[in-house]
């Protein structure tokens, strides 16, 4: 038989791992390197981050709960972060480096699911963060709470003053200029809103804003030192107390 005309030898697929176990691919035989996190490369050789700073981080972790607040955490990673400086590592360099150990439970596995090798700056790792865990459903409440701001009954001005300015820092990005801001005198109660009032002869909104913004600090200061000894236990809701 000539060798055109011999029949091809054609495998068969069943047996091609014959001489393997049946278990043989129920494990994982090599391991790499999974991490969205990429920091540049460091020249410096002596460069090393502290046992002791890294306890810190873990020890302000972020888990990805809803009661957290992103803004929050960035805020405490950056304080610990000014702790360290070393000559000729930059931000990216380091921050990409500990930022992964601040991460725990539901937001540590977030960060193994991001793409391979796609957050290559600090700039970047903050974006995809707080598009992730800083939702539009937070956004909402927290503009809704500022556009909405009522004082409470039993709320000193000084108090109530020191929530609106809370809301507003939980939530940077509100987009309410200053003047909308001032819109605090309308959810005021009316005895503030008198004074307020009083203070800018007859009518508040009819005030400069800088002038307003000046005139409602000063009056929470005040208000905060003439009521030190306020009794806090109760602080119900505004109720049916006339605007």
């Amino acid at each position: 038989m000539d060798q055109q005309n011999r029949p091809v030898d054609v495998q068969d697929p069943t047996n091609v791992d014959q001489s393997r176990n049946i278990s043989a691919g129920d494990a994982p035989r090599n391991h790499h390197q999974r991490q969205a996190i990429v920091p540049p490369p460091v020249q410096n050789n002596n460069f090393e981050i502290k046992s002791g700073l890294i306890s810190m981080i873990q020890g302000n972790k972020f888990h990805g709960l809803p009661m957290e607040d992103p803004l929050d955490h960035l805020d405490s990673f950056d304080r610990l972060y000014g702790l360290t400086k070393i000559n000729n590592v930059t931000e990216d360099m380091f921050k990409l480096r500990l930022f992964p150990f601040s991460l725990g439970d539901k937001a540590h596995h977030w960060e193994k699911t991001l793409p391979l090798d796609s957050i290559t700056s600090w700039d970047d790792c903050k974006k995809v963060f707080l598009a992730k865990f800083f939702s539009n459903a937070r956004t909402a409440r927290l503009r809704n709470e500022i556009s909405g701001f009522t004082q409470k009954i039993n709320e000193t001005f000084c108090e109530a003053w020191e929530r609106f300015k809370t809301y507003t820092t939980q939530c940077p990005h509100h987009g309410f200029k200053k003047a909308s801001l001032l819109s605090i005198y309308r959810g005021a109660l009316p005895k503030i809103r008198m004074l307020l009032d009083t203070a800018s002869n007859g009518n508040f909104l009819n005030k400069d804003v800088a002038e307003g913004w000046e005139l409602v600090k000063n009056l929470a200061q005040s208000d905060g030192c003439y009521n030190e000894d306020y009794d806090r236990s109760d602080r119900g809701t505004r109720g049916t107390e006339d605007k």
